[in-house]
């Protein structure tokens, strides 16, 4: 252990995560998110700078920032509904849907292979990065639409988010602003989502990849237990902050900044994968 800790590169990428799970849980009680979208990249740099298996990298790196959004997604949740930012029954109404979209999402997620699974988060990420560029919000109607096209759309949120590894709350917000939800009700109710996506996703990418030779140490399937002690405290710490701050700053300024950031992250994945 001291050998490990007097090594200038682990202390380094203890480092990184320990930022990331900063920034991480910041953006978590700020827009509702989970925080996957910045932890995966780092996880995933992590984890190969450690020399693990290319196989399980980017498959550990999305199971292990589910399982890092469990605990932040109920700190962030509990942050909003204190300050009355929150919709039960919406949240009521939406979890059963996201449970079992976030399970799909987890086995479709477990059976790609790494180099997809990274196209996939990079294509989503550029994606959600456009639409937080946009100067307005897309209103599609003054109220949701019937139950039967919330659940589709619920379903459908929690599978890419169980695929890319974060908590659904970008895609949540923007779906419940949509449809003329005020925008801190929008994420509160998408904060408490995330815990409905990131524990069944979670324990889906353990089942996983349970069996897999190629695992790390203190890795039950594809989840990391080393990097999530060290990550989720800091995430849990910040994540109040960041409901805090939500009442306080100006949201378009920073969307815009968070969008620039998730396009280069995505452009340099791309790289990465293709070059």
């Amino acid at each position: 252990m001291q050998s490990i800790f007097n090594n200038p590169e682990i202390i380094s990428l203890l480092g990184l995560l320990f930022v990331s799970g900063a920034f991480a849980g910041l953006l978590a009680g700020l827009f509702g998110v989970g925080g996957g979208i910045i932890l995966v990249p780092a996880l995933l740099y992590a984890f190969d700078e450690l020399g693990y298996s290319a196989e399980v990298t980017a498959h550990m790196a999305v199971g292990t920032s589910l399982a890092i959004i469990v605990p932040t997604s109920i700190t962030s949740a509990w942050s909003h509904y204190k300050r009355g930012s929150g919709n039960i029954s919406l949240f009521r109404k939406l979890a059963i849907p996201v449970v079992f979209g976030a399970l799909l999402g987890s086995w479709l997620g477990g059976s790609l292979s790494g180099d997809t699974l990274k196209a996939v988060f990079a294509t989503l990420t550029m994606l959600i990065a456009l639409n937080l560029l946009r100067k307005n919000n897309f209103v599609l109607a003054k109220e949701l639409p019937a139950v039967s096209k919330q659940w589709s759309a619920a379903g459908l949120i929690g599978l890419l988010s169980a695929i890319m590894g974060i908590g659904g709350g970008v895609f949540f917000t923007s779906y419940f602003t949509a449809y003329s939800l005020p925008m801190l009700s929008a994420v509160g109710t998408s904060a408490s989502l995330g815990l409905m996506i990131s524990l069944p996703g979670a324990i889906g990418y353990i089942f996983s990849g349970w069996y897999n030779p190629n695992l790390p140490q203190l890795s039950f399937g594809y989840f990391n237990l080393m990097s999530f002690l060290f990550i989720f405290p800091i995430t849990m710490f910040m994540a109040p902050q960041g409901a805090k701050l939500a009442h306080k700053l100006d949201k378009d300024k920073l969307k815009r900044w968070f969008a620039f950031f998730l396009m280069i992250m995505s452009l340099r994945m791309f790289y990465k994968i293709y070059i």
